[in-house]
């Protein structure tokens, strides 16, 4: 992932700014969804804006070694990342590691206006961790924005572009899910979870087959997110950071920041 700690997204050679008095002009312009969002973003918005619009502290489990969010405004990480991921990648991509750098640098720009993630404050190996972990973090959120996207074209059609897509994009991704490659893993998918199904008593998932679909990371479990080295899966499930508000997150949180 490129760095860019509140170097407006660019990830260039200079050095971070330890602070940033504004958001960067993408996080600051970035439209609305038409969907209302809870008061959180909101609640998120006052918080910036009390700060003097200055990035919000915020820490990091260097300790127990998950490198997750901690403290009092941990609880709006998520949502920050599964905002800007929505806004500024395209749904179309096989996978994060796919995803053209510029739309990476736009997203999680944004994340580290929002946040005061200072590499003073950590070693040079934790900070690297840290920074893998908001990766991560992102990489989980498009998979899920990829499911949501191929939920809304199996339940809608295509007539309608998914939440106001531009056309272009629109079209790619009604390519993607309509391949005989995409439909093949579905199948294959969906009949596996079939099989589980009628062992377990439990009906298939339909939202699981396509997340299934669209690959889980090396790594990661679901519902758990990344998984270090050396760390038991008990110890994991507890301290992971979870995604407790869902998928359908607005955008208020940086249109409000025009105000």
């Amino acid at each position: 992932m490129a760095d860019v700690l509140n170097h407006g997204g660019d990830g260039g050679d200079e050095p971070p700014h330890e602070h940033a008095n504004r958001l960067q002009a993408d996080c600051q312009t970035a439209p609305a969804a038409k969907k209302r969002g809870p008061s959180r973003s909101l609640h998120l918005v006052k918080l910036f804006q009390s700060n003097g619009k200055r990035p919000l502290p915020i820490d990091f489990d260097t300790k127990e070694g998950t490198y997750l969010p901690t403290g009092e405004n941990q609880k709006y990480f998520s949502r920050v990342v599964g905002t800007h991921v929505r806004q500024f990648v395209h749904p179309y991509f096989d996978r994060w590691a796919n995803v053209p750098e510029e739309q990476k640098a736009r997203a999680t720009g944004c994340i580290y206006e929002f946040f005061d993630v200072n590499p003073r404050h950590y070693s040079k190996a934790d900070y690297k961790l840290i920074v893998d972990g908001i990766e991560d973090t992102a990489a989980r959120r498009y998979r899920q924005y990829k499911a949501n996207v191929n939920a809304y074209i199996r339940d809608k059609g295509t007539a309608v572009p998914y939440r106001g897509l531009p056309v272009d994009v629109w079209e790619k991704c009604i390519e993607r899910s309509s391949s005989k490659k995409f439909k093949e893993k579905m199948v294959e998918e969906r009949e596996d979870q079939t099989q589980q199904a009628s062992s377990s008593g439990v009906a298939v998932n339909e939202h699981d087959v396509v997340l299934k679909v669209l690959g889980e990371r090396r790594g990661h479990r679901r519902s758990v997110g990344r998984v270090l080295r050396g760390t038991s899966r008990s110890h994991s499930s507890t301290t992971t950071l979870q995604d407790q508000h869902g998928t359908n997150q607005s955008t208020k949180a940086t249109n409000a920041l025009k105000r």
